[in-house]
């Protein structure tokens, strides 16, 4: 009867010990997922007096895949989390007198995390406040399709052509013995 137990215990310490070995081999690193959104707006400006519709529409969407980052990729089939810590984006291509007037990233699937207004030649880089949640909710839905839709929409001042990049600050969290 001991030999008995004495098995049943070291099968559960070797099946336990099995979990033991998986987590403490998990891979924590830093990485940027970037998106560089080209955008072309060919639109007229409405001929009503309204400030607000004198303003050209633009509509953009964009697949961001974790494949396609070199750093993610060995470890594509065994990710465990991706935190999401910030969001940075810049426009390039804006020539004097253009101004987008509103931007605003949606992501499908989690709905609009931020809105930037006002984007000049001079005033191209910004910082965006992005809820933590919906920057949990981006990362979650990263980790289960190992990819996300985002839409760039907004208005401006003119029909132009720009390039809006999206940076995310990642930590992944990998099974290295997955």
């Amino acid at each position: 009867m001991k030999t008995k137990m004495t098995l049943i215990l070291a099968t559960v310490l070797l099946f336990a010990g099995c979990d033991l070995f998986k987590d403490a081999a998990e891979v924590d690193f830093s990485t940027d997922l970037t998106a560089s959104i080209p955008v072309l707006i060919t639109g007229e400006k409405s001929a009503d007096a309204d400030a607000e519709l004198l303003a050209v529409p633009f509509s953009k969407s964009y697949e961001l895949k974790l494949a396609e980052n070199d750093d993610i990729s060995p470890y594509i089939d065994k990710i465990r989390k991706i935190d999401l810590k910030s969001l940075e984006g810049y426009v390039t291509g804006l020539v004097t007198g253009q101004t987008i007037n509103t931007m605003s990233l949606d992501v499908t699937g989690v709905g609009t995390i931020t809105t930037v207004t006002n984007i000049t030649p001079a005033n191209s880089t910004f910082f965006p406040q992005v809820m933590a949640d919906d920057l949990d909710a981006v990362g979650a839905l990263l980790k289960k399709d190992r990819k996300v839709t985002l839409v760039i929409h907004g208005n401006a001042s003119g029909p132009m052509t720009f390039t809006v990049t999206c940076i995310f600050d990642a930590t992944i969290t990998a099974g290295a013995l997955d």
